[in-house]
């Protein structure tokens, strides 16, 4: 690469079938608004970028700390096109779910937390597991059926280790 570097993720995008649904979903993970577009009316520019004919939405974009690097997501109902979403399916399935993992501080008091506010998980908090520096991990699903992982590593540690299950 000569003069230039990716520095990190700017946003994810999260196509979703009902906008306020997932604001209210993402809110109690500890996303906050940070911009609110709902109401914006995108330039003929983005369309292109994407690669479509057409592209307007509701957004929102949300983040988890107003420090200048933090998560940030943005939230998409698609109105034109519109985007069709497979049902919900719950318990267990053959297909890939999508997935989304958030690093989470004590991940077992957040389990508990949104358990209690109704947040219903793919399973019971598991965990640890010390041979691959995962404190607890714990998975549930939003509106559109994303899973979410939250996970906790070990202190100091940047990712899970698998590799040292392997030798």
């Amino acid at each position: 690469m000569t003069g230039w570097s990716t520095e990190a993720f700017y946003h994810t995008v999260l196509d979703v079938s009902d906008l306020d649904a997932s604001i209210a979903f993402y809110s109690k993970l500890g996303f906050k608004v940070l911009d609110d577009r709902r109401d914006a009316k995108w330039p003929d520019f983005v369309a292109k970028n994407f690669g479509m004919e057409r592209a307007q939405g509701r957004g929102t974009l949300m983040c988890v700390s107003d420090e200048p690097g933090a998560t940030m997501l943005d939230l998409i109902e698609w109105v034109e096109p519109k985007k069709a979403f497979p049902p919900v399916r719950a318990g267990r399935t053959r297909d890939v779910p999508r997935i989304v993992a958030l690093r989470v501080k004590n991940v077992a008091a957040a389990y508990e937390d949104l358990k209690r506010d109704g947040i219903q998980f793919t399973n019971e908090l598991t965990g640890p597991f010390e041979d691959l520096g995962v404190v607890g991990v714990a998975c549930c699903r939003d509106p559109d059926g994303t899973i979410v992982e939250l996970i906790e590593l070990a202190p100091g540690l940047r990712h899970s280790q698998p590799n040292k299950l392997a030798k």
